[in-house]
């Protein structure tokens, strides 16, 4: 049988102190979703959370980077970077594991993060990666930060690169935070003229005219539903076109996590999307 969305739902266990990812654990997460579902389910996407990979800037970017002129002349590179650590997390994989990946699945989208090991300077991106033809097929990050990030981050300026057009159905690619265009919370208050005002307008105008028929977003970490919960039910009002969306599932809290498992998944989700994890 066809279905959307697969997740692989991850929690602190698959992570090192640092947040890097520890691989036999990842890799433990995809070996148990293909013995649940290969031969006989398959997937048009498998959603990861933000961060499922991590990445450090090239050299040539480690020192006097200017964040502003950098997301439009750096990103490239930032890029070129994380593929290489893509190309390496599946050519790591067991061949027999990548094969049974290829033939339940057809996109894999990676929430991958890079940082500035001199300094905080860190970008948040996203990879459409598309397993039969074993490539990344687009590129896109994090357009809206928080407001720490305002000077560290390194946005993908390009609003463009979320909107993607997949197996006849058009797709809309978030990043962490790019949700919290749709809170209402967040937006009441935003200052009119200022530019989290003026790039959530844009965005939204961009999704309306879109119509899209599936949202996909890679959060970093969800321990209560109540976290994107507001931007999604805005989201269901204004674009009734979107049947399916799933918040990818870093289930974690170093204070402790809120709700409980059952309850983030319930809520961050709606349409055809099946949930895979460790016990």
């Amino acid at each position: 049988m066809k279905h959307k969305i697969a997740r692989l739902v991850l929690d602190g266990r698959y992570y090192d102190k640092y947040g890097n990812p520890i691989f036999p654990l990842i890799e433990k997460v995809i070996q148990v979703f293909l013995a649940c579902e290969y031969p006989k389910n398959t997937y048009e996407f498998i959603l990861t959370p933000g961060g499922f990979l991590s990445f450090d800037f090239p050299r040539p970017l480690r020192y006097n980077l200017d964040i502003e002129k950098a997301e439009i002349e750096s990103m490239g590179l930032l890029q070129k970077q994380a593929n290489s650590v893509i190309d390496s997390f599946f050519s790591g994989l067991k061949p027999e594991i990548f094969k049974k990946l290829k033939e339940t699945a057809n996109y894999f989208t990676i929430g991958i993060d890079g940082s500035n090991p001199v300094n905080y300077q860190h970008t948040e991106l996203v990879a459409v990666y598309d397993l039969k033809k074993e490539k990344v097929i687009r590129w896109t990050g994090k357009f809206y930060p928080t407001e720490v990030q305002k000077i560290d981050l390194i946005k993908v300026i390009d609003l463009d690169t979320h909107f993607i057009e997949l197996n006849n159905q058009r797709v809309v690619i978030l990043g962490c935070h790019d949700l919290n265009v749709f809170n209402p919370r967040g937006q009441a208050n935003a200052s009119p003229h200022g530019w989290k005002k003026q790039i959530a307008d844009t965005f939204k105008a961009k999704c309306k005219e879109f119509k899209p028929h599936i949202i996909l977003q890679h959060p970093h970490t969800t321990d209560t539903p109540n976290i994107w919960n507001p931007a999604w039910r805005v989201v269901e009002k204004e674009l009734p076109c979107v049947k399916h969306f799933a918040s990818g599932i870093m289930y974690y809290n170093e204070d402790g996590v809120r709700s409980s498992l059952a309850k983030v998944l319930e809520k961050t989700k709606k349409g055809d999307v099946m949930d895979f994890y460790c016990t």
